[in-house]
Formats: C-alpha cells, sequence, structure tokens
C-alpha cells in the first residue's frame, strides 16, 4: 500500500492539477442527489482502490438520496501539496486519508479535523476496534480524531528469493552479514539494493530506524525533535552504516533521482536483489509482482543503544472534515470501511487493517498476516522522522541522509542538517 511516510519538495500547480482529475468515481459534478460526501486519498493500487469503488456502491444502494465521490491523487502529490489544495478548495472533501501523530494534530489545529468520538462510541462502531487501535489518534486526550484504517511497517528489506537461493545467501541477522551478503551480491552483477529516494522519504524511514538502533529510542526522539544535536558523535556513527552502503556500491548509483515507484518496478522484474520499503509494497505486488518469489526481513541488528528488535511502523485512518456540511453521513461511509466486510477487503488486498478480525475468514497472503503480526508483536515500534517528530527537523534529516546515501560525507551532511535545525530552534 502506497502509504508513505514523506516530507517531498513542492509540486507545481500543473502537476496537481492533473492528479486533481484522478478519481475513482470521477471529479465531474455528482448527480442531483441530496447529500454529495468527497473521501480523499492518495493512490493505493489498483486493488485497494477498487475496494473503494466497491464500498462506494454498497453505500450508495443503501442510501440512494447520496453520492459518493472517491478522489483519488497521485500519491506523492496527495502527501505535499495535493491535500492542502483539496482542503482550502471549494469542494473540500468530507473525510481524508492521513498518518496518525503530527500530521493529524496539524490538520487539528488548523480547524480541519472533526472530533469523532461520539460517532465510534457508538452502535456502529461497537466492537471494531480495540483501544490501543486509536493510538496516537488523539490531541492530548481531547478526542478521537481519526477511523483507524491500517497499521505499517514502514521500513523492512525485501528479497528476492531466487537470487538469494542462487547464490546460496542465508538471511542475514545482523549488519555485518547483510554486508557480506551485499558483497556477494554486488560480485555476482546484480545490483544488491534498489532504492527511489527522490522524495527523500524511502531512505529517509530506513535512516530513522538505524538512527533509533543506534543512538536509541530516546536520543532518536529528543534528536528528532530538535533537543538533542543531529550532527552528535552517536548520530554520525549511527549514519556510518548508510555511508558504507554508498561507498561500497551496494545500492542503485540513481537512488536519489529515482521514484520510490519505479523502484518498486525494478525489484519486481528482477533487476535488484532487495528493495528497503514499507509492507504496502504487498499491495503493489498483487498487480505488478506477478510470479516473483520474494519475503521479507526486519533491519538487522547494528552495534547500539537502542533494541535491535524494534519494528518502525505508523497507523492511518480517515480523518472528517470539522468543516464538512456532512459529517454525519460521512461516518456512515467509513462505517462500511471498518465493517468485517471492508476488512475483508482490505485484507484481500494486502494490507493489514487495524480493526480486531483482520484476517478472520480471508486467505490472506501469509506474508501480509506475518507482517500485521511483526507490527503487534514488536517489542519496541518506533515512528519514522516525519511522521512521529518535528516535521521540520524530520526535512533537514532527510536532506542529510539523501547526500549521505548519495556518496557525501557523513559529518558534514550532519553539521548542515544541524544548522538547519538551530535556526529553526
Amino acid at each position: 500500500m502506497a502509504i508513505r511516510n514523506v516530507l517531498k519538495p513542492g509540486m507545481t500547480a500543473a502537476a496537481i492539477g492533473v492528479t486533481l482529475a484522478l478519481a475513482v468515481s470521477g471529479c465531474a459534478p455528482a448527480s442531483s442527489s441530496d447529500v454529495v460526501i468527497r473521501i480523499a486519498m492518495g493512490a493505493s493500487g489498483d486493488a485497494v482502490d477498487s475496494n473503494f469503488d466497491t464500498l462506494k456502491t454498497q453505500y450508495e444502494t443503501k442510501y440512494p438520496d447520496r453520492t459518493v465521490e472517491i478522489i483519488v491523487q497521485e500519491d506523492d502529490v496527495y502527501q505535499t501539496t495535493g491535500l492542502s489544495t483539496l482542503l482550502s478548495s471549494r469542494e473540500a472533501p468530507d473525510a481524508y486519508f492521513e498518518w496518525s501523530g503530527p500530521r493529524m494534530r496539524n490538520h487539528v489545529a488548523d480547524g480541519d479535523g472533526a472530533d469523532i468520538s461520539e460517532y465510534l462510541s457508538g452502535d456502529a462502531f461497537d466492537g471494531r476496534f480495540d483501544d490501543g487501535a486509536f493510538t496516537g489518534m488523539d490531541v492530548d486526550g481531547s478526542g478521537i480524531y481519526m477511523v483507524p484504517w491500517t497499521g505499517d511497517v514502514t521500513d523492512i528489506v525485501w528479497y528476492n528469493k531466487t537470487i538469494f537461493s542462487d547464490l546460496g545467501l542465508d538471511v542475514p541477522t545482523t549488519w555485518d552479514e547483510f554486508m557480506d551478503v551485499c558483497a556477494a551480491i554486488k560480485a555476482s552483477g546484480v545490483t544488491p539494493i534498489v532504492e527511489g529516494n527522490k522524495d527523500q522519504w524511502t531512505v529517509g524511514n530506513w535512516a530513522s530506524h538505524i538512527a533509533s538502533r543506534v543512538v536509541g529510542e530516546d536520543v532518536y526522539a529528543e534528536t528528532m525533535n530538535g533537543e538533542a544535536p543531529m550532527n552528535s558523535p552517536e548520530m554520525v556513527d549511527a549514519m556510518g552504516y548508510l555511508a558504507e552502503i554508498a561507498r561500497e556500491g551496494y545500492i542503485n548509483d540513481s537512488v536519489n533521482a529515482l521514484p520510490d515507484d519505479e523502484a518498486n518496478t525494478q525489484f519486481f522484474l528482477g533487476r535488484a536483489a532487495m528493495i528497503v520499503i514499507g509492507s504496502w509494497l504487498m499491495a503493489d505486488a498483487q498487480t505488478d509482482g506477478e510470479g516473483l518469489e520474494f519475503d521479507y526481513f526486519n533491519t538487522p541488528a547494528l552495534d547500539g543503544a537502542g533494541d535491535q528488535e524494534s519494528v518502525l511502523g505508523i497507523s492511518t485512518g480517515f480523518m472528517v472534515n470539522a468543516k464538512s456540511a456532512h459529517i454525519a453521513e460521512t461516518m456512515d461511509f467509513l462505517e462500511l470501511v471498518a465493517s468485517a466486510e471492508g476488512t475483508k477487503l482490505w485484507a484481500q488486498a494486502g494490507l493489514a487493517p487495524m480493526t480486531i478480525d483482520p484476517f478472520d475468514g480471508v486467505d490472506a497472503d501469509e506474508r501480509t498476516v506475518s507482517l500485521a503480526t511483526l507490527m503487534s508483536t514488536a517489542p519496541t515500534v518506533v515512528a519514522p522522522s516525519d511522521s512521529g517528530y518535528d516535521i521540520e527537523v524530520a526535512a533537514a534529516f532527510y536532506d542529510a541522509v539523501a547526500n549521505i546515501i548519495g556518496g557525501g560525507n557523513v559529518q558534514d551532511a550532519l553539521d548542515t542538517a544541524e544548522k538547519r535545525i538551530a535556526e529553526i530552534r
């Protein structure tokens, strides 16, 4: 699922205009229905997007006087300027996809997030979620502002099982073993790792996880909130792991020019042995990875103060626009999203729904189930820098990471980031 944790450069007005036209149900004026509700999200792959068509049909059948418009933008645009443009437009969405944490809280502060606690405690959602599903979806205990949707592991190492088997390679459990695997793959003439870091979030997420593993979760949190120096010796050591990958040529030369979806394609075509990205790759694989034998492993253990079995993850959901004239009707649609039938659709599409019965009666891919288990049983779940901490600090960090993975000097890159963060302070 292309649910990505990303801070990216601004997009042009032309690009936004093109993506606004991408809608599952079209963006043409609706029929003469008494009520029109608009649901906005980033593109999630055909399997997921078609399920929203199914729910739209169910909803309009149940409520003949209502029409649903499902607005789907190209994912990278949605997460940068696209959603904000929609929210400020004359036909703003009534509900929209978002991540829990800072992005959600920013919408609430801007007056675009409604407190939906009353609806979630009603009969329509009774028994659909455990209390833990709402973690990060409140604002200082003032209320709940999201309908939970999915839980995503946001960085894992996906690998081509055929390449590993042909080369006699085992799944690495330590970083040294990982480097040995990369060396063997490179020697065979295959690119060890492909990443599409054009928008900085893919390697940025991985760097977040590596940093937390090396400096420890508490110091990582302080660093990403601007309370500890970005260029500390510990952070330099942490980013040295990425520098090693760049220095040894274990990653594609085009790493900072390649879009993430094109990197996914390179992996699906077998042109690289590994890719580091989130659990949503499973949804993309349903249409793009046919015939590929692949699996995943968590980032191997590093030498550091953090939990070496930690998982980088985030929860997602749908917010309701506080300015909507149809909040009750919108919640009726989101009830379908969280229903047992809706849950089954998402699980079949390769997602990990946050409802209490995500795989009940579903012949789900064992990797999808495994990822959900990894997320729910992890001893420590760490949030990516751009999803759990200060967004401006994350932007400076991701710029530094892009420099490092592109072959730049670690100390210089982090010094530059620290200067930028000092100006924020």
